[in-house]
Formats: structure tokens, sequence, C-alpha cells
């Protein structure tokens, strides 16, 4: 794609993203199932679909002129001030100093920097910094504690949880809701501009830690977490504040701090509203959000598909593309640092700002996944980062989730024609996700590289995701299942007792090996359980009870909740990336009360931890719960039977640098 073209992609990429009316040329554009339209409507095409051909990276000729900060703000978002402040390390994390408030106001701030810096000779010390930062910014202290109306100490899930210790627990953890529960003070509603907190309107639950704000995927399994405490009126107030965020900025940032207004996460509101809807009957709640719902999705299918050829075919797929200028202000300086590389080069260094952005959005910040090298491999480091030129598994089994979803909201409010053009865009991206990203000698889904061209042939969670969504064709699920199961087998996941691990890639970045996170637990469990097959059930069930009881082991051990775990470790936190570990934890709790649901009546701590070896969780044989298929599979693992971990035959070749089982957490973690 030369220059030219290019730059009339970013205009119109801008007029999209922005809300602009769009030019004569756009409105003219027809729109057909292949281009995204699920209704003839003119009210359409107000934001037509920005569909770029393969390997669409930013070229030469795009200048970072044409696209924005992170935000307008000259504090928290670009300008001077950021950067001196941000490179003085006056603080280990460099969101501390982006979350705080302005004193006074950002015009006075602005003006006692600059003298600052005259009085410096542009050259001020770290005490200085520090003495500016002090005068002029405070804790914001713009989010109250807030005790849910719809909490109650003994939510009915509770009673049907048979284990003695696994129910005092879950109890536990039902008391962590009260804790993580916030509520915004009508300040920051009536002086935004002194605050890098985005208002909304409800009380919701903030994931823990540093994350004191609400985050789009995160919301997912809080959500989920909430619905099955009976806290129906909380979950719906969290969905209500996500779409309040669309109606603000026309699309759910990653989370609700201005910095992060020009790049999203994972899609799952529609994947909210659907859980909430499950749970209540609620139709009134979506008929009267539907308008926001759909706009949630045509932002998506927008602003983030690019063309994909196969075997003469041609296919549409998402991937995620971020522009905006400058480090992330919420890392500012690992970004800075990262990039020094290209100092000499403004433009080199502002394209891999948008690829670092790109693969913040995609929840994975930072993996393996997005890298690639000269050789065309995930063998790089983070300055081989190449988000944009890869297409994910999962966000493309997430887009077809949602718009499952939406063709079942427009059949229950009769809107026959939006529900048959939502059918056939899931249709489309189901055929579209088989045809590019499924192998069928692995059996398995991979990314695919637009770059060389190729499906990135290494493990991933995510590579499980399209069982998550049911993206597949249905009348071969028998066979999806048991290749599925297959493939679980051959890359060894089994061995690992602590949990399912995000990649097999041991980078030191935290989401690699030796790292388990809740999402790729839930990708992989709950997408093996949705089969309906038995095999991949059982094997469901298996890797359940193994995350429940690692889960439960760390609680014990430390009385708290991570973000993330550590695979080999049964029960330890991970480590790695760019801060350090993380307590709270809302994904974390969410998804465990999800599976005490499910499998309460599954055996829980019995007092023997259930080592590498017959015994499973809670000192169960796993014999006595796997089918002859999955026993193989497990005792295979447990022996050492996998040739990927290993590495002794024809296809460990392909993952010769991924993750061996005697790693230590002091291997990866360099976090601050």
């Amino acid at each position: 794609m030369d220059g030219f073209k290019w730059v009339l992609f970013v205009l119109e990429y801008l007029v999209a993203r922005n809300g602009l009316a769009p030019t004569a040329t756009l409105q003219a554009q027809p729109l057909t199932a292949s281009s995204w339209s699920a209704s003839p409507s003119a009210s359409w095409r107000t934001q037509p679909p920005l569909i770029q051909p393969l390997g669409a990276r930013p070229p030469r000729g795009l200048h970072s002129s044409h696209v924005p900060a992170a935000c307008r703000s000259d504090i928290y978002c670009k300008g001077e001030l950021l950067h001196v402040v941000q490179m003085a390390r006056i603080y280990p994390d460099s969101k501390t100093f982006v979350d705080k408030k302005v004193r006074e106001s950002p015009e006075v701030a602005l003006k006692q920097f600059e003298k600052l810096m005259q009085e410096t000779g542009s050259n001020p010390s770290f005490e200085q910094v520090q003495n500016f930062v002090n005068q002029t910014f405070e804790d914001g202290d713009e989010l109250e504690e807030w005790i849910p109306s719809d909490w109650t100490e003994q939510p009915a899930l509770l009673e049907r949880i048979e284990n003695r210790k696994y129910r005092e627990w879950a109890h536990s953890l039902n008391k962590l809701w009260r804790m993580l529960a916030r509520k915004m003070k009508t300040d920051v509603r009536d002086n935004p501009s002194h605050y890098s907190l985005i208002y909304v309107p409800h009380g919701f639950v903030i994931p823990g830690g540093r994350f004191k704000e609400l985050y789009y995927w995160d919301s997912y399994w809080i959500l989920q977490g909430l619905l099955f405490c009976d806290m129906h009126e909380t979950a719906k107030g969290v969905i209500e504040n996500l779409m309040h965020l669309v109606k603000v900025l026309g699309f759910v940032p990653n989370g609700s701090r201005v910095y992060y207004e020009e790049r999203s996460q994972p899609p799952l509101l529609i994947a909210m509203a659907r859980a909430y809807y499950d749970k209540t009957n609620d139709i009134k709640f979506i008929e009267d959000n539907m308008e926001t719902l759909e706009k949630e999705f045509n932002f998506w299918m927008n602003n983030s598909m690019i063309e994909v050829e196969k075997d003469g075919q041609k296919y549409n797929l998402a991937r995620y593309f971020f522009l905006s200028n400058g480090p992330r202000p919420e890392s500012y300086r690992e970004d800075f640092e990262t990039t020094e590389h290209l100092a000499n080069s403004t433009e080199d260094r502002e394209r891999m700002y948008w690829e670092l952005k790109s693969g913040a959005a995609t929840g994975w910040d930072f993996s393996s996944r997005w890298f690639i090298d000269r050789d065309g491999t995930n063998k790089g480091e983070l300055k081989d980062i190449k988000t944009t030129s890869i297409v994910p598994v999962d966000l493309n089994a997430f887009l077809y989730g949602a718009a499952s979803s939406l063709q079942f909201f427009m059949t229950k409010l009769n809107q026959r024609n939006k529900a048959t053009g939502y059918g056939r865009i899931a249709n489309e991206l189901r055929a579209a996700v088989q045809a590019v990203l499924w192998n069928e000698e692995d059996g398995i889904w991979y990314d695919y590289d637009a770059l060389n061209k190729k499906q990135r042939e290494y493990f991933y969670g995510s590579n499980l995701a399209p069982l998550w969504t049911n993206c597949y064709d249905g009348d071969k699920v028998a066979h999806i299942a048991e290749k599925a199961v297959k493939y679980i087998e051959k890359t060894g996941l089994l061995s690992y007792r602590g949990g399912t691990p995000s990649s097999l890639a041991n980078t030191g970045e935290q989401w690699d090996f030796p790292n388990c996170w809740a999402p790729i637990q839930a990708l992989v469990i709950q997408g093996l359980d949705r089969t309906g097959q038995e095999d991949a059930m059982n094997l469901a069930d298996e890797l359940a009870r193994r995350w429940l009881h690692a889960n439960y082991l760390g609680y014990e051990q430390n009385t708290m909740m991570f973000e993330k775990y550590d695979a080999v470790n049964i029960g330890r936190f991970g480590g790695g990336g760019e801060y350090a570990v993380q307590e709270g934890f809302g994904w974390t709790n969410g998804l465990v009360f999800e599976l005490l649901a499910k499998y309460n009546s599954k055996g829980g701590p019995t007092g023997d931890v259930g080592g590498v070896g017959g015994q499973g969780v809670g000192g169960q044989d796993v014999s006595n719960s796997l089918s002859q298929v999955v026993r193989e599979v497990v005792r295979g693992a447990v022996h050492g039977a996998s040739s990927l971990v290993l590495g002794d035959d024809a296809q460990a070749d392909k993952h010769n640098h991924e993750a061996h089982p005697h790693h230590t957490q002091g291997d990866h973690n360099r976090s601050g």
C-alpha cells in the first residue's frame, strides 16, 4: 500500500474515530454484508467500513502529524511537563503521576512548570521536579468507597458449594466485592480538567492494586462474578458505565482515564449485555440500550478490518489498530526507553508507539504473541513488536460472538432485517476465521502474520478462543473438539499444575510463560466445555479443578487473590512485565465464582495438594473423572511424554525457543 493511499486511509480513519461528517466519497460507498452492514438503513452509512488490504502497516508515507496524541491534555497525555516529570523517575511506576489531580487548574500548573523551566535553564534537578509535583499535584481522592445495595453476605451460590473449605473461601471472596467497590465523586464530573479520570455515573468494581478505574475486558469477568453473587443491579451499573463511555467517546476505551481515549481493549461489552440478559431476562434493558451496543460493534467493524486473501478468496478479519502519538502516558518512561534505539528518527519512534499502544489494546501487554523478528518468528523482544500486522484469533472470535448476540437480541426484539444482517456478519466472520486461522494439521486456530502471509504456529491460550464463542461450524463440533483435546496433549499443557500458561515462550513479558491469567483459563476451560463433547468436557473439568485449587492455595498462603499466577509453582503469583504483581483481583475472583457455580460438587482441598502424578486436585484420582482418551492425555503429560515440551521431535522444531518447566520466579520478574 503506497504512502498516498495510506494518508487517505488515515484521514478516513480519523473521520470515523472522531465522529466527523464523512466526505462525499465516503458517503457514496455501498454497504454490503461483506463490508459489515447489518441494516440497509441510511443511518448505517454515517461511518463507512475502512477495510485495509493485507499487510497494511503504517508506511513511510504516513506522517505522525496526521495522528493525534493520546488525548488533548497537555498534562496527562502530551507535552514537555509530562516528559520532564516522567523521565525524572519520581515514582517507580509511571502510572502514579498521571493518576494525580491538579491542585488548582491545568492552566496554573502549566504556568508553574514554565516558571520552573525558566529558572533552571530547562534542566531541573530531581529534587526540583519532585517539589514541583508535590506543590502542584495531589492524590485525587476522586473515588469513594461504596457498598452496593444488592450485596449480600450469603449469596445463593454459597449454599451449593459442597466442599466446606471452598465454601468458606467463596464467602471470603464475596466480601472482596465490598472492598473493591467504588463510586466517583461528583467533583470529577464538575471539574473534569483537574483529573485524568473520566466520570461515569454508577458505582463499579475496580480490578485492584494499581488499577483504580474501570477496565474494559476486566469488567466482563467482574460482571460474571457479580451476577453469580446475585448482584444484578451492580452488574447492570457496570454495563451502564461502559455504555456511558461509548456515548461520550464513540467506543469503550481501554479504561476510564483520559490517557486511554485513543485505544480500546478486547470488545466484550455485548457479551456482558448477553450475560446480564441470560441471568435476568431483562429485555427492556437490552431494547433501551441497543443503539449504544450497535455503536460499539460498528466502531470495531469500521476501524479494525484487514483484507486477507486465501486460496484465491478474499476475507475480512479484524486486528488491533490504534494510532496515537507519543509514549503511553501511564508507561511513559518505559516506552521512551524501549524506543531509544530509534532516537535519531522521530517517525520510526512514533510508529513503535503505535505498535505498543495497539499491543496494549489487545489486553496482552505484552507478549511474544506480538513479536515479529527479521526471520518472521516470535523469538524477538519488545522492540520487535508489530501488533498491527497480526490478525488475532481471539479478537475475531469475540467479534463473531458479538455479532451472534446482536442477532439474538434483534430476533428477541422482532427486528428481523437487522437479525438477518447480523447473522450474515457472524457467518462471514466464522467463515474467515475457519479459512484463514484454522490449521487442520495441528487441529487448532493460529494468529495470522499479515507481513509474511502465514499462520503463527505457536501455542497461545487464545488459540482456543473460537471454542469459547462457538465460532466454528456446528456440524463439525465433534471433529473440532477431538482436535482441541489432542492439541492440548501435544503442547504439554497438562504438565503445568498451576494453570494453563498464556504461552510457552519464556520472554520475561507478563503475558508469556509461566504466567497464568483468569481470561485464558476461561477461554480454555469454558471453550472445551461448551463443545458438549465428553472428552473435551472432562478435560475442562480437570483444568477447572486445577485452577480452582491453585487460586485457593494462593489465597490460603497469602490471604490475597492475584492478577496472575505461576503455571509451575501451584498457587504462586506470577511476575514479569512492567509493574509488580497486583492483588485484588477483580477478574480472578469473578472466574472463581463462575467455576464454583458449575463445578461446585467437585472435590476441593482435602489436605493433599496433588502433585505431578496420578492424583488430581484435592488428592482425587484424575482417572475417576476422565474418559479413556483424556486419561491418556493426562498420563502422557504427567510422565513427560509431551514431545513439544521436551523438544525431541519434528513438531518441536516449530517451537524450539518455547518454555521449559524448570523456570523460577526470578527468571522473568523484571518489573518495578
